[in-house]
């Protein structure tokens, strides 16, 4: 194994601790903007409880997802691998700084899947290596198939479950007096927890997933992912977390529904069961849209016409066009600079 191989492994797990902190202010601002936009709890303090159940997801929320991202594609295990996912990680990178300055909540995952294909596109001259899969159900689909729906799937689901949710809550709560917002604020921490968790299990697996397939590629047999990467990728996501975006909280937390104690609950409760389920059944999903697209559902169900849906609109478009930027993106700079007529250079 020659020592460019060695150099390049080095940068594609640098590339994945920086993609993962990227992650941390993009989606990490997400996962806070509800609490903060509510005024449960101030920044400071959506920020120390959510790094902590991000950490515990990392950690304890397994490797299912991992696997998915694993088997979007045929990665051979040599080191041209290594080249790939530079391109690949690169690209996605740039696509969450670039969204960041925006101050869009685009989504990191799609970012990632768009930056792979990309790649794989680019490098083997087509799709040939791509496995495409098929999808029965979210536990028993493979390959893209199932990294696909999942993500164009869950955002649906999130909307249905925050619409639903605050319906049933709102019934509950029918006779209730204001002091009940004391308790829904409190009841905003235990919510918001288990969106982090969902969140540090489902994310920080995406890159781990990348650097499995950079140590197989490099010649080690990794079969589970070691306890260092998860260490890792965590303490990245959390640096991430802790320069949170203000636009970004802002625009889901206040622009697209003003949110009270009783929207920042019910946001939390349908986020935190879609991203939970998602995680453990391998499914990559994007915590930035699930969020947003619960706030969507519980601003539907308080009074539609509340609901800004130009900024609605904003975040959908920087939705769909992330996979297919990220993916022009990895492979415009796989032929920059790994071409057969850039080596003759």
């Amino acid at each position: 194994m020659g020592h460019d191989a060695t150099y390049i492994l080095i940068a594609v797990i640098l590339l994945s601790a920086v993609f993962s902190y990227s992650n941390g202010f993009q989606d990490g601002s997400t996962v806070s903007a509800s609490v903060i936009g509510s005024r449960a709890l101030t920044p400071k303090q959506a920020v120390l409880l959510v790094s902590i159940f991000e950490f515990a997801g990392a950690l304890l929320g397994g490797s299912a997802v991992a696997s998915t991202v694993k088997s979007i594609a045929h990665f051979p295990d040599n080191p041209d691998v290594l080249v790939w996912l530079a391109c690949a990680m690169t690209a996605a990178i740039s696509w969450n700084y670039l969204t960041k300055q925006l101050g869009f909540p685009s989504s990191s995952t799609h970012a990632l899947v768009g930056g792979l294909l990309g790649a794989v596109i680019a490098a083997g001259g087509g799709t040939k290596l791509i496995i495409w899969g098929e999808y029965r159900h979210l536990v028993d689909a493979t390959g893209l198939a199932k990294v696909i729906v999942s993500l164009f799937l869950s955002p649906v689901v999130g909307f249905i479950a925050g619409y639903l949710t605050f319906k049933l809550t709102m019934l509950l709560l029918l006779k209730a007096s204001t002091r009940v917002n004391k308790w829904l604020k409190l009841a905003q921490i235990p919510a918001l927890s288990l969106v982090a968790f969902g969140h540090g299990a489902n994310d920080t697996q995406k890159v781990m997933g990348v650097a499995l397939l950079s140590l197989n590629s490099f010649g080690m047999q990794v079969t589970t992912v070691p306890l260092w990467v998860r260490i890792l990728t965590a303490s990245a996501m959390i640096l991430g977390i802790a320069s949170l975006a203000p636009r970004i909280v802002r625009k889901v937390g206040t622009d697209i529904f003003r949110l009270r104690p009783v929207h920042g609950f019910v946001t939390q409760a349908a986020a935190a069961a879609v991203l939970v389920y998602a995680s453990t059944t391998g499914g990559p999903v994007s915590a930035s849209q699930v969020i947003t697209s619960s706030v969507m559902g519980v601003g539907t169900a308080e009074r539609k016409k509340g609901v800004h849906w130009l900024v609605a609109r904003e975040m959908l478009i920087a939705w769909f066009i992330t996979i297919p930027g990220a993916a022009l993106g990895s492979a415009a700079m796989y032929y920059a600079f790994f071409s057969p007529f850039t080596k003759m250079l």
